[in-house]
């Protein structure tokens, strides 16, 4: 028993450990946006919803905020915000696009090729290190990505490459989510990101505006809420793991958005598919392994 409680202790004390869960979290919450993305989309343009989402989510944030107090909207971190903000304003309305357009497993597939780009602007941007072993898994888990994309001759499609934009965007939001994490209240980073998703869609909204009822209303609602919450997973993971190290965490969202595009929008699985979800979760699992006694 005294074994069982220390290795208890051990893993409650691994910040890599803890991070990787609290991006488990997002992952999960993010699918259960995406999936009610694909829902609303078809009533509503991706602007629109990206418009709706982000009113939902000031809203949601604005309660909390009066307990807290609004001092915690003070900072000093203009640039790191401006550019957190442009680079995840871009990476949603893209990834609505590319939710919009493609079936729920191939669209978080071709996103997932973000770790890719966040392992090297990890180590350039913020100095972190990254073993061999570590970057070669994390290159055979985009391997896998492949194998689930299954590329023909033809190129990508418009959606596709939006969705592969939306990875490189994301994977500099997750960037400055970092740097900010360390110095920024998480209430104050998610209200900044619902008001500048506002403004800057704002009026591509309302020249594309489709009136809707309450079931569209509802199926944004979800939208704004597990997203939100999905934002506040992804910003407590930064604020206690390394982003070479829990990032590939997030490939799990490959399987999940696989279950549920099969259950409610009866999405086949291909044997292909199958395989590279396999590598995906095999070099997730290792490289959390191996970091769980950092």
């Amino acid at each position: 028993m005294p074994n069982v409680v220390q290795k208890i202790r051990k893993t409650s004390a691994n910040p890599n450990l803890i991070g990787a869960l609290w991006l488990f979290g997002s992952a999960v919450l993010f699918q259960i946006s995406y999936s009610a993305v694909k829902f609303t989309s078809e009533n509503l343009s991706s602007i629109q919803i990206v418009f709706l989402r982000s009113l939902f989510q000031i809203l949601l944030i604005l309660p909390f905020l009066f307990k807290t107090g609004f001092g915690v909207m003070k900072t000093h971190q203009y640039k790191n915000y401006a550019c957190r903000l442009l680079f995840g304003v871009t990476n949603i309305v893209l990834t609505f696009y590319a939710y919009r357009h493609m079936h729920l497993a191939t669209a978080t597939s071709i996103v997932f090729t973000r770790p890719l780009f966040t392992i090297p602007l990890a180590i350039i941007m913020l100095k972190e290190h990254a073993g061999w072993k570590r970057i070669l898994a994390t290159m055979i888990g985009f391997i896998g990505v492949l194998i689930v994309l299954n590329p023909g001759p033809v190129g990508l499609s418009l959606a596709e490459t939006a969705a592969l934009g939306a990875s490189f965007f994301l994977a500099l939001t997750y960037i400055y989510i970092q740097r900010l994490s360390h110095t920024e209240n998480h209430l104050a980073m998610l209200l900044y990101f619902g008001i500048a998703c506002c403004l800057l869609t704002a009026y591509p909204a309302y020249s594309l505006w489709v009136p809707f009822g309450l079931k569209t209303l509802g199926c944004v609602f979800v939208i704004a809420a597990a997203a939100t919450a999905g934002q506040y997973f992804v910003i407590r993971a930064y604020q206690v793991g390394k982003a070479t190290v829990i990032s590939p965490i997030d490939y799990l969202q490959i399987p999940l958005s696989a279950f549920i595009g099969w259950c409610f929008f009866h999405e086949a699985l291909s044997l292909h598919f199958v395989i590279g979800v396999i590598i995906i979760i095999t070099t997730s699992v290792y490289i959390l392994k191996r970091q769980s006694g950092d």
